[in-house]
């Protein structure tokens, strides 16, 4: 027989980078597309979009819930209005693979690593009727309240799996498919932040082009995301689809996408982004201080950030920089990040304090000196990690100050350039959702300057809690007022 199932991925009301321009990641609905190949009545849910309903969410035998470490308390709460009340709850994601124990107070399984395969064969033995004990990649909670974890999964042949199906997703109308496209799986580096390796290895894995052109097909018309974890990590196979979006006359209205420092280095690489129409290219910049970067785990130095940055102007072609603070960087460094930005005219940037999640490198390095582990704040935008250089609450400020001192109005207004006005609304953009996020976030800067954090474990929270107590609009910070001008 067939099973009536639901994917969700989990969502945030906190206000974060990509808050103004939300984009579902395609994994949910590229296992809804999986699933329904196999004869199954498959749905799909972002809640992001819009509130979900857990007396409809019932009515389904399989709910499968997808999570990052900063929404997984958003699917704890939807987990736990749902175990032992019909349906069997699914988990997977980067949190609950490498907190399974954590994840299973509120689901009947958890899926390990890449899903894809392993879902499929936990929903077939679902429909059996049959006990999971043999599907590798799994952790479940056997009678006796032990946990049991299988051998981990095959890596996924991502060549092969089928392109995400959004029209399965009823928040969707048709017209409305999110201009988003996953050409490749994987990175060869090894960030010690990051936790794409730890969930998919550095084997780097891709679609064929004719596969990602079909893609794009139905959304040429717009702005389209590569959201790769890096989309030139494999230079030949990158310029290789470049060339037959050209070829094929397959080149969207413009594009963006993720890329590391080492690929403005390449001429090639950058001529065939031109002429595709890439806007922006998200840099992994990170650093500006090669110690920092070797800290990280980077393969870049710092003295190649500045070439990196004069090719892609060269090239016409947009930089929003990403960077991250260390724990044990100072304060002077945030300052200087955004000297380097300001010197090297960067469209846009991010400065995230680094967050150990679970299963990276440096979760392990830091977990000693984690100031609590309320996951809502594991976003990169909180600091929860106790500095070395000075208080948590300092290091807080200071990349809130910063923030701020780049999107200035006077650094909006002043952002024209021929050909490039939309710097103006994207610098306007920033310079909204930062002050929205200073002004949200007063409550925990504010504990962050007391030195109150939560102790308890995770627990699964009602809408208004997972909101946050610590983001309501408070007053803004009295004592330090210079944070709001």
């Amino acid at each position: 027989m067939s099973l009536k199932i639901a994917l969700v991925e989990s969502g945030t009301p906190a206000t974060h980078i990509f808050s103004r321009t939300y984009l579902p990641r395609v994994g949910i609905p590229t296992m809804g597309a999986l699933l329904k190949k196999l004869g199954h009545e498959c749905h799909v849910f972002f809640e992001a979009l819009s509130p979900l309903s857990v007396k409809d969410l019932r009515q389904y035998d399989v709910v499968g819930i997808g999570a990052l470490t900063s929404t997984i308390c958003s699917a704890y709460r939807l987990a736990d209005a749902l175990k032992g009340k019909g349906p069997v709850v699914v988990m997977g994601g980067p949190h609950a693979t490498f907190m399974p124990r954590e994840a299973l107070e509120y689901c009947d399984y958890v899926v390990q690593g890449e899903g894809e395969n392993i879902l499929q064969e936990l929903i077939g033995a679902i429909e059996k009727g049959e006990r999971p004990e043999r599907i590798n990649g799994l952790a479940f909670l056997k009678s006796d309240g032990t946990m049991e974890i299988t051998p981990p999964g095959e890596p996924v042949d991502f060549g092969c799996l089928p392109s995400p199906d959004f029209s399965l997703c009823p928040q969707l109308a048709p017209e409305k498919i999110p201009p988003i496209i996953t050409t490749s799986r994987g990175c060869p580096h090894a960030c010690t932040f990051c936790s794409v390796t730890a969930v998919f290895g550095r084997r780097y894995r891709f679609k064929s082009n004719k596969q990602v052109i079909s893609e794009l097909r139905p959304i040429l018309s717009r702005s389209v995301c590569f959201g790769d974890d890096n989309f030139c990590a494999h230079p030949k196979r990158t310029k290789s689809l470049l060339r037959d979006m050209i070829d094929q006359n397959a080149v969207p209205l413009r594009w963006s996408g993720e890329i590391a420092v080492q690929a403005a280095m390449d001429d090639e690489m950058l001529g065939l982004m031109k002429k595709t129409r890439c806007r922006t290219a998200y840099v992994g910049i990170e650093s500006i201080d090669s110690a920092a970067l070797k800290r990280m785990g980077k393969a870049h130095h710092a003295d190649a950030t500045r070439s990196c940055i004069e090719n892609l102007h060269k090239h016409g072609i947009g930089i929003h920089g990403m960077f991250v603070v260390s724990p044990d960087d100072t304060l002077s460094s945030i300052r200087k990040i955004v000297d380097f930005a300001v010197e090297t005219d960067i469209d846009t940037i991010q400065i995230c304090a680094m967050t150990p999640f679970p299963g990276t490198q440096c979760f392990e390095e830091y977990g000693g000196r984690l100031l609590h582990r309320d996951w809502r704040y594991y976003d990169g935008m909180h600091v929860v990690v106790e500095p070395k250089e000075c208080s948590a609450y300092e290091m807080q400020r200071e990349i809130i100050r910063q923030m701020k001192r780049f999107y200035s109005i006077r650094r909006v207004l002043g952002a024209y350039r021929p050909r490039r006005a939309w710097r103006i609304a994207y610098r306007a953009g920033g310079y909204i959702l930062m002050r929205k996020w200073a002004w949200e976030n007063a409550g925990y800067v504010e504990r962050l300057k007391a030195g109150s954090y939560p102790k308890s474990k995770p627990k699964a929270l009602t809408l208004p809690e997972a909101i946050g107590h610590s983001m309501s609009p408070t007053a803004i910070l009295t004592s330090d007022t210079d944070l709001n001008t």
